[in-house]
């Protein structure tokens, strides 16, 4: 293997195990809101990185990774929070790699489609699962909510991009340019 291979799967390897202790920390603060279940995400700031720095691949990658080992880490693997967690995940990383290939959007479009596909992901699973459609009631919250923690998260993330890879920086704010 490269050194510039073994330095990326290195870097990716420290972004999942960044992203599993942000979305543990987060999971013992609870919020308390209107609507049930609502996190503003700060594990997602791993997989936000991984695509300006690396690629949709890799953030595909890092993300998925993410939500599986915290999975396990946590205990909760398979349980319905689990699977809720996967169906926003899955959705998440489509739409941000949608936004981000289609070159019309900054980080922060990019971060805020990630957290409203997450949010209608999440809605969609609880109906799949408990077939219940009560929950398609707090979609309009969830969705406003998402446009706040998806601004939020690109905030943090251009800030770490800044300071730790510039070239990836670079392609954020060409984005940004772009609009």
């Amino acid at each position: 293997m490269k050194r510039s291979q073994t330095r990326k799967l290195i870097n990716l390897s420290m972004l999942v195990a960044a992203g599993i202790l942000m979305q543990l920390i987060e999971s013992f603060f609870p919020v308390v809101m209107i609507v049930p279940g609502y996190k503003i995400g700060l594990a997602n700031i791993a997989g936000l990185y991984a695509l300006y720095a690396f690629g949709i691949k890799e953030m595909m990658a890092v993300t998925l990774l993410r939500v599986v080992l915290a999975g396990i880490a946590s205990g909760t693997i398979f349980s319905v929070g689990f699977m809720l967690s996967v169906c926003g995940s899955t959705l998440a990383v489509l739409a941000m790699a949608l936004a981000y290939k289609a070159r019309i959007f900054s980080i922060y479009g990019v971060s805020t489609a990630g957290a409203g596909a997450h949010s209608l992901g999440q809605v969609l699973g609880v109906i799949l699962i408990y077939q219940q459609y009560f929950m398609e009631l707090f979609l309009p919250v969830l969705l406003a909510l998402s446009i706040v923690s998806g601004l939020c998260i690109a905030l943090l993330t251009l800030q770490l991009l800044k300071r730790l890879d510039p070239a990836g920086y670079r392609r954020a704010l060409a984005a940004e340019k772009a609009d």
